[in-house]
């Protein structure tokens, strides 16, 4: 009995072990602290949260019109940080809504180390940051790049939002993975089960020469997500979005989603843009 006590602790600590390293290679979080003066024209307001766990954050906060009830809260990707994540966001300012930067736990100087569980948490702190500055009645927007995109699409099955904008972002990170690789993640990121669970129109963006995810996963997160799902494909467009060229088009969703026409949207495609709808 023993024995096999010892031997169920070691493979234990192996397991645990692993799941570290897998989720280092997942998350790919880098703790040195960020100065976000170094990534943005107009440093934005900076932006403490409390996570329900107890973890003290760091966000940005570009406020917007006085009594404009939007705020989008911007989700960034793996291996990146909240000055990345500001540097794209600030392409969302400027147009009235109330722009806010989502950091996580591990990333950019922020105690803690990302789990899937954590990142939900983290999501979940600043949208009712996002509440505490707007008010109860905030048109909440979440808008997340590559992983960031499974963040927002998590949250947003968990607590009540406007919308939803994914930017490069997969379908299940289980079947993304090499094979046999998938069966070891500690974190499935299985984004096709979290649409299925969200109350809010979703608008998902693609480029055709992403190296990372494969229009064929956009496919299937389409397919699984609800009604109204505008996919809008981007002709020639890597993982890493141009936001001079997206940030004008998550502003119309925005207020296309505040006015429900989203059937009319996007009012003028782009040249070899192409578009889907349901």
């Amino acid at each position: 009995m023993r024995g096999s006590k010892t031997a169920f602790i070691a493979a234990a600590l192996m397991l645990a072990s692993c799941a570290s390293s897998v989720r280092e290679q997942i998350y790919k979080a880098d703790a040195t602290p960020i100065s976000v003066a170094q990534w943005t024209k107009a440093p934005p307001q900076s932006l403490p949260v409390r996570t329900e766990d107890g973890l003290a954050l760091t966000g940005y906060y570009w406020p917007g019109d006085p009594g404009d009830p939007d705020v989008i809260l911007f989700f960034h990707g793996r291996g990146s940080n909240q000055g990345v994540a500001a540097r794209y966001a600030e392409h969302l300012t400027g147009r009235g809504d109330h722009v806010i930067v989502v950091s996580y736990r591990g990333f950019g100087g922020n105690p803690g180390s990302p789990t899937q569980a954590g990142l939900m948490a983290d999501g979940r702190a600043f949208v009712a940051r996002a509440r505490e500055l707007i008010g109860s009645d905030a048109h909440v927007f979440l808008v997340g790049h590559s992983l960031g995109g499974a963040v927002a699409l998590h949250v947003g099955a968990t607590v009540p939002v406007t919308g939803v904008v994914t930017l490069s972002t997969f379908d299940k990170l289980e079947e993304s993975a090499p094979g046999g690789v998938g069966l070891l993640l500690p974190d499935k990121w299985n984004n096709l089960d979290a649409a299925t669970k969200i109350h809010a129109p979703l608008v998902m963006m693609l480029g055709t020469a992403d190296d990372r995810v494969e229009l064929g996963q956009a496919d299937a997160l389409f397919a699984a997500a609800g009604k109204p799902t505008t996919l809008l494909t981007v002709p020639g467009a890597g993982h890493n979005p141009d936001m001079s060229q997206l940030g004008p088009m998550v502003s119309e969703a925005v207020g296309a989603i505040d006015s429900g026409a989203m059937a009319a949207y996007p009012t003028a495609l782009p040249a070899g843009w192409s578009v889907r709808r349901k």
